[in-house]
Protein backbone atom coordinates (compact mmCIF):
# COMPACT_ATOMS: atom_id res chain seq x y z
CA UNK A 1 0.00 0.00 0.00
CA UNK A 2 2.79 2.37 0.81
CA UNK A 3 4.64 1.84 -2.21
CA UNK A 4 1.37 2.62 -4.34
CA UNK A 5 0.58 5.81 -2.23
CA UNK A 6 3.97 6.64 -3.18
CA UNK A 7 3.90 6.14 -6.69
CA UNK A 8 0.98 8.47 -7.04
CA UNK A 9 2.72 11.20 -4.85
CA UNK A 10 5.73 11.01 -7.30
CA UNK A 11 3.22 11.31 -10.42
CA UNK A 12 1.11 14.12 -9.06
CA UNK A 13 4.59 16.07 -8.34
CA UNK A 14 5.81 15.42 -11.83
CA UNK A 15 9.01 13.48 -10.92
CA UNK A 16 8.00 10.54 -12.40
CA UNK A 17 6.52 9.59 -15.94
CA UNK A 18 2.96 8.04 -16.47
CA UNK A 19 4.84 4.34 -17.44
CA UNK A 20 7.47 4.84 -14.40
CA UNK A 21 3.83 4.79 -12.17
CA UNK A 22 2.47 2.32 -13.81
CA UNK A 23 5.37 -0.14 -12.81
CA UNK A 24 5.35 1.35 -9.73
CA UNK A 25 1.86 0.84 -9.03
CA UNK A 26 1.87 -2.78 -10.18
CA UNK A 27 4.94 -3.81 -8.42
CA UNK A 28 3.01 -6.43 -6.04
CA UNK A 29 2.66 -8.59 -9.46
CA UNK A 30 6.96 -9.46 -9.38
CA UNK A 31 5.92 -11.62 -12.39
CA UNK A 32 4.71 -8.70 -14.34
CA UNK A 33 7.73 -6.38 -13.45
CA UNK A 34 10.41 -9.55 -14.40
CA UNK A 35 8.59 -9.93 -17.90
CA UNK A 36 8.41 -5.65 -18.26
CA UNK A 37 12.22 -5.86 -17.00
CA UNK A 38 13.20 -8.66 -19.72
CA UNK A 39 14.46 -10.86 -16.72
CA UNK A 40 13.92 -13.98 -17.90
CA UNK A 41 15.17 -16.12 -15.24
CA UNK A 42 13.10 -14.32 -12.69
CA UNK A 43 10.51 -14.89 -14.86
CA UNK A 44 11.06 -19.16 -14.78
CA UNK A 45 11.53 -18.58 -11.54
CA UNK A 46 8.40 -17.77 -10.43
CA UNK A 47 6.64 -19.52 -12.78
CA UNK A 48 8.36 -22.72 -11.48
CA UNK A 49 7.03 -21.93 -8.26
CA UNK A 50 3.05 -21.44 -9.79
CA UNK A 51 2.73 -17.56 -9.91
CA UNK A 52 0.06 -16.37 -12.20
CA UNK A 53 0.52 -15.66 -16.20
CA UNK A 54 -2.95 -14.54 -16.17
CA UNK A 55 -3.17 -11.70 -13.19
CA UNK A 56 -3.48 -7.86 -14.47
CA UNK A 57 -3.06 -4.60 -13.43
CA UNK A 58 -5.77 -1.95 -13.31
CA UNK A 59 -5.86 -1.50 -17.32
CA UNK A 60 -6.32 -5.47 -17.79
CA UNK A 61 -2.18 -5.69 -19.11
CA UNK A 62 -1.05 -9.05 -17.83
CA UNK A 63 3.11 -9.86 -17.72
CA UNK A 64 2.77 -10.83 -21.63
CA UNK A 65 1.62 -7.89 -22.85
CA UNK A 66 3.91 -5.43 -20.50
CA UNK A 67 6.65 -7.39 -22.61
CA UNK A 68 5.40 -6.88 -25.72
CA UNK A 69 4.66 -3.27 -25.15
CA UNK A 70 8.27 -3.52 -23.43
CA UNK A 71 9.30 -5.62 -26.34
CA UNK A 72 11.28 -8.08 -23.77
CA UNK A 73 11.84 -10.79 -26.31
CA UNK A 74 13.47 -13.51 -23.53
CA UNK A 75 10.90 -13.05 -21.01
CA UNK A 76 8.05 -13.46 -23.65
CA UNK A 77 9.92 -16.97 -24.66
CA UNK A 78 9.94 -18.09 -21.19
CA UNK A 79 6.17 -17.08 -20.60
CA UNK A 80 5.43 -18.85 -23.90
CA UNK A 81 7.66 -22.16 -22.71
CA UNK A 82 4.78 -21.95 -19.65
CA UNK A 83 1.67 -21.99 -21.99
CA UNK A 84 0.55 -18.13 -20.83
CA UNK A 85 -2.09 -17.50 -22.64
CA UNK A 86 -2.10 -15.42 -25.48
CA UNK A 87 -5.77 -14.72 -26.49
CA UNK A 88 -6.24 -12.40 -23.27
CA UNK A 89 -6.78 -9.07 -24.00
CA UNK A 90 -6.54 -5.82 -21.82
CA UNK A 91 -9.59 -3.18 -20.76
CA UNK A 92 -9.64 -1.51 -24.54
CA UNK A 93 -9.03 -5.23 -26.28
CA UNK A 94 -5.48 -4.66 -27.34
CA UNK A 95 -3.58 -8.20 -27.11
CA UNK A 96 0.39 -8.71 -26.74
CA UNK A 97 0.15 -8.85 -30.50
CA UNK A 98 -1.33 -5.53 -31.22
CA UNK A 99 1.35 -3.46 -28.80
CA UNK A 100 4.68 -5.07 -29.91
CA UNK A 101 3.36 -4.89 -33.67
CA UNK A 102 2.42 -0.57 -32.92
CA UNK A 103 6.01 -0.20 -31.12
CA UNK A 104 7.84 -2.02 -34.00
CA UNK A 105 9.17 -5.11 -32.08
CA UNK A 106 9.57 -7.79 -35.19
CA UNK A 107 10.75 -10.44 -33.21
CA UNK A 108 8.32 -10.12 -30.62
CA UNK A 109 5.97 -10.10 -33.28
CA UNK A 110 7.50 -13.47 -34.66
CA UNK A 111 7.09 -15.11 -31.48
CA UNK A 112 3.76 -14.04 -30.81
CA UNK A 113 2.70 -15.23 -34.24
CA UNK A 114 4.15 -18.77 -33.69
CA UNK A 115 1.99 -19.01 -30.01
CA UNK A 116 -1.38 -17.48 -31.19
CA UNK A 117 -2.70 -18.09 -34.81
CA UNK A 118 -5.28 -15.65 -34.24
CA UNK A 119 -3.60 -12.48 -36.01
CA UNK A 120 -6.58 -10.27 -37.01
CA UNK A 121 -7.98 -9.89 -33.56
CA UNK A 122 -9.79 -6.43 -32.97
CA UNK A 123 -9.88 -3.77 -30.27
CA UNK A 124 -12.90 -2.06 -29.39
CA UNK A 125 -12.48 0.13 -32.12
CA UNK A 126 -11.72 -2.52 -35.13
CA UNK A 127 -8.55 -2.08 -35.08
CA UNK A 128 -6.02 -4.61 -35.32
CA UNK A 129 -2.06 -5.49 -34.68
CA UNK A 130 -1.61 -4.52 -38.36
CA UNK A 131 -3.74 -1.86 -38.62
CA UNK A 132 -1.46 -0.79 -35.16
CA UNK A 133 1.53 -1.18 -37.02
CA UNK A 134 0.56 0.98 -40.26
CA UNK A 135 -0.51 4.00 -38.48
CA UNK A 136 2.88 3.96 -36.33
CA UNK A 137 4.90 3.67 -39.72
CA UNK A 138 6.22 -0.21 -39.17
CA UNK A 139 6.89 -1.06 -42.27
CA UNK A 140 8.74 -3.97 -41.43
CA UNK A 141 6.39 -5.75 -38.93
CA UNK A 142 3.45 -4.81 -41.46
CA UNK A 143 5.24 -6.70 -43.99
CA UNK A 144 5.60 -9.89 -41.86
CA UNK A 145 1.93 -9.53 -40.90
CA UNK A 146 0.82 -9.69 -44.33
CA UNK A 147 2.98 -12.37 -45.08
CA UNK A 148 1.34 -14.33 -42.05
CA UNK A 149 -2.22 -13.76 -43.96
CA UNK A 150 -3.10 -10.36 -41.87
CA UNK A 151 -5.92 -8.93 -43.67
CA UNK A 152 -4.72 -5.64 -45.72
CA UNK A 153 -8.75 -4.78 -46.41
CA UNK A 154 -9.79 -4.70 -42.92
CA UNK A 155 -11.18 -1.52 -41.93
CA UNK A 156 -12.17 -0.43 -38.34
CA UNK A 157 -15.14 0.79 -36.79
CA UNK A 158 -14.73 4.54 -38.42
CA UNK A 159 -13.76 3.10 -41.55
CA UNK A 160 -10.38 3.54 -42.13
CA UNK A 161 -8.26 0.71 -43.67
CA UNK A 162 -4.67 -0.43 -43.34
CA UNK A 163 -4.00 1.89 -46.47
CA UNK A 164 -5.00 4.85 -44.89
CA UNK A 165 -3.73 4.75 -41.66
CA UNK A 166 -0.58 3.85 -43.38
CA UNK A 167 -1.02 7.19 -45.76
CA UNK A 168 -1.49 8.92 -42.36
CA UNK A 169 1.84 7.95 -40.53
CA UNK A 170 4.40 9.09 -44.17
CA UNK A 171 5.63 6.32 -44.25
CA UNK A 172 6.05 5.72 -47.97
CA UNK A 173 7.72 2.48 -48.09
CA UNK A 174 4.79 1.21 -46.14
CA UNK A 175 2.01 2.57 -48.24
CA UNK A 176 3.91 0.92 -51.57
CA UNK A 177 4.30 -2.50 -49.88
CA UNK A 178 0.50 -2.15 -48.84
CA UNK A 179 -0.92 -0.69 -52.67
CA UNK A 180 2.02 -3.55 -54.50
CA UNK A 181 -0.12 -5.95 -52.22
CA UNK A 182 -3.44 -4.76 -53.38
CA UNK A 183 -4.60 -2.89 -50.61
CA UNK A 184 -7.36 -0.55 -50.77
Amino acid sequence: MRLRILAIAVLVAGLASPAAAQISLFADDPVIVAAYENRPDDVRDLLVRRASTTRADSDGRTALIWASIQGSYDAIEVLLEFQTRTDIVDEIGNSALYYAAGNGHYDVVELLLEADKVIDRENRDGRTPLMHAAERGRAEVARLLIERGADFNQTDFTGRSVLDLARNSRSRQLVKSLEKAGAQ
